[in-house]
């Protein structure tokens, strides 16, 4: 089974952070809170939120932007993950991890608990299972696989039957590396996404006008 990034899961804290802190971006300045004191200096709520804007807005903005896409191709092409595919996928970080304890302090150390893992998972897996439809494994590319690694197959070399299934993860996780780009790119047309602060604009946005 492939390893589970768990990086990711920085980038759910960050964007769950950084929605937060936007409801304060609109609040009335004098009831902005004091996080921290700096000698004699204050940093309020809405100091720390530009910061974060700035440092992190764009990238968060992107990722919740395709949180939402996600949600909603899935819903019009019928796609869904089940509770097993999760756990499984779960399982399997636990493994990587080491430990069902040392899994927990991990989630703990990340401000997150095991529903917002799932409710993470549940999104990765679900945006796995568009791309793989995009652009699935064919018999062509299977059978070009194989001719060309044969040597790293074994010895003696097995037959391609014996090998199909192990070839075809390879060419998912590669199919997936390889057209996420045009994916995402054609997901966004096709649901005509706009974005309108132009600090947080990406560079596409910004060249189209």
């Amino acid at each position: 089974m492939k390893k589970f990034d768990i990086s990711i899961l920085t980038i759910a804290v960050l964007i769950l952070g950084l929605v937060v802190l936007g409801f304060y971006e609109s609040a009335v300045k004098k009831n902005d809170p004091v996080l921290a004191k700096a000698g004699q200096s204050e940093i309020t709520q809405h100091q720390l939120y530009n910061e974060m804007k700035g440092l992190y807005g764009k990238q968060m903005l992107t990722e919740l932007v395709a949180q939402s896409l996600i949600r909603q191709e899935a819903k019009q092409q019928n796609i869904t993950v089940s509770q097993e595919e999760i756990d499984k996928e779960i399982d399997a970080m636990k493994q990587q991890i080491g430990s069902e304890q040392a899994f927990l302090d991990y989630l703990g150390s990340m401000g997150m608990d095991l529903n917002k893992l799932k409710d993470q998972m549940n999104l990765l897996m679900t945006r796995d299972k568009l791309l793989d439809k995009a652009y699935p494994v064919t018999d062509e590319q299977i059978a070009a696989y194989y001719e060309e690694h044969k040597s790293q197959l074994g010895s003696p070399v097995p037959p391609l039957d014996q090998v199909k299934e192990q070839i075809t993860m390879i060419l998912v996780d590669s199919n997936r590396a390889e057209n996420y780009g045009k994916w995402w790119s054609d997901l966004q047309e096709k649901h005509h996404v706009e974005y309108f602060d132009p600090a947080l604009k990406t560079d596409q946005e910004k060249a189209a006008g």
